[in-house]
């Protein structure tokens, strides 16, 4: 008989409390303490109250967050007494410590529903964890969400601003925005009673670059030139910069050839499209013929009704140019295929042909590159860098430049953004010169005058 209660003994010592580590909390009742027990290396939490034992795991080994986790545990049991509901089933543990780094977990599994369900890019899910792996877990660790205040994220915040990191004020704010996205997580799953407060980042707004009227009339009609011809993307020999030539007309016998890039007929059309459809590259490569819709009646445009981006799900209305660059790319597709009939829905507009949407976009930017390369433009004369984003950007400023009296609200609605954005991003070129004739117009006579 005593060899069977052998085992049941041994249980019983490994779950006793470990006498050495009995903690009292300073400032509760001595019946609230934390403990360890042979079996686990996390602290115990313990509450004698209403003649019954109330025990826990805090799942964690650091002593500091088991004593935080111990009152809240104690706060929880004496709510539930006072409620009558201390014996309902309870979905999670009062005593247990929430670590940065679950929750973390948990806002990770969260966004990639959202991404699943098209509700995020698979791009912006891509930055979100490598943000997260890059400096916030590292940082952050096993901390108890409850343990995070001010100095802590002021901590981090001098951290992310150390010279050895050499983060631009943007990409600071954008890593402060997803610990607080991370602990807001926590907040709505109880983890964390309220979110702390966060110290200032500041705001750097960097608008993008855009195109004048001649700039965007010289890369048009750099690119049509261009399409057809594979262009040599080589390497000076002397100084390892990177360039791009016509075939034959390399600036050194000995330059290396990197990549051949062939040019081709989307391009000068994605131009054309982009200046007068305030779309964004995304919306691009993922525009279905399905999504495209021509409207020709008192005004000739396109309804573009394309997926969710940034939020926004309304429909983009085009300028008349546009029609006209989709019903080519249609003609043209047509009689690559050899068919007279309308083209099947799901087939996308722009390089249909492409591996993959990534691939498509690849090509497209390569190609943009070669032409602002070509012509000298791929900076501005202010010093800002010019993208494929560059040709929204462009359309937006041109509506506000030549558009007649057209209101923020309407243009923030169809170019799917905001009219803070419009003014802290798009419009920050604009000044009163360039619209001078609006500056000083004046409103027609009043008929008793």
């Amino acid at each position: 008989m005593a060899r069977a209660l052998e085992p049941d003994s041994h249980e019983r010592h490994r779950t006793v409390p470990l006498q050495e580590t009995l903690t009292r909390i300073p400032g509760y009742p001595s019946k609230l303490v934390i403990f360890k027990i042979p079996a686990s290396s996390y602290w115990w939490v313990r509450y004698y109250a209403n003649q019954r034992i109330f025990k826990r795991t805090t799942k964690t080994e650091v002593k500091r967050d088991a004593l935080e986790a111990a009152k809240r545990f104690y706060d929880d049991i004496n709510l539930r007494l006072h409620n009558g509901s201390i014996d309902a089933p309870l979905d999670y543990n009062p005593a247990q410590v929430m670590t940065f780094t679950s929750v973390a977990r948990l806002l990770v599994e969260s966004e990639e529903g959202k991404y699943k369900r098209g509700q995020l890019t698979k791009i912006s899910f891509e930055n979100m964890q490598l943000r997260l792996n890059k400096y916030v877990l590292p940082f952050f660790r096993e901390t108890d969400v409850n343990m995070i205040n001010y100095k802590m994220l002021d901590a981090f915040l001098q951290h992310l601003s150390g010279p050895e990191n050499k983060l631009s004020v943007s990409t600071i704010s954008a890593y402060m925005g997803l610990v607080r996205k991370v602990l807001i997580h926590a907040a709505r799953h109880s983890f964390l009673k309220h979110v702390p407060e966060f110290p200032n980042v500041g705001v750097e707004d960097k608008p993008r670059g855009w195109f004048t009227v001649p700039e965007y009339k010289l890369i048009t009609s750099k690119a049509k030139k261009l399409a057809g011809i594979s262009v040599e993307w080589r390497k000076d020999s002397l100084t390892g910069d990177s360039y791009f030539c016509m075939p034959g007309e390399a600036r050194r016998g000995d330059d290396k050839l990197v990549r051949r890039v062939h040019m081709t007929r989307d391009l000068p059309d994605l131009i054309v499209f982009m200046v007068n459809s305030y779309i964004r590259p995304t919306d691009v490569k993922n525009m279905q013929h399905c999504h495209v819709h021509v409207i020709d009646k008192e005004y000739t445009y396109l309804r573009l009704a394309l997926p969710p981006s940034k939020g926004h799900s309304y429909p983009i209305t085009t300028m008349p140019w546009a029609v006209r660059v989709y019903q080519r790319l249609c003609e043209r597709r047509r009689g690559e295929q050899g068919i007279d009939a309308t083209l099947p829905p799901n087939e996308y507009v722009f390089m249909p042909d492409a591996p993959s949407r990534q691939d498509a976009m690849k090509k497209l930017q390569r190609q943009f590159e070669v032409v602002l390369d070509m012509t000298g433009l791929r900076y501005s004369n202010t010093g800002e860098i010019r993208s494929l984003y560059s040709l929204r950007h462009s359309s937006i400023m041109f509506r506000l430049l030549y558009g007649r009296a057209i209101d923020t609200l309407t243009l923030a609605r169809n170019a799917r953004t905001s009219p803070e954005m419009i003014d802290r991003f798009y419009a920050a070129p604009l000044q009163g010169e360039m619209n001078i004739e609006m500056l000083q117009s004046r409103r027609n006579p009043r008929p008793w005058e």
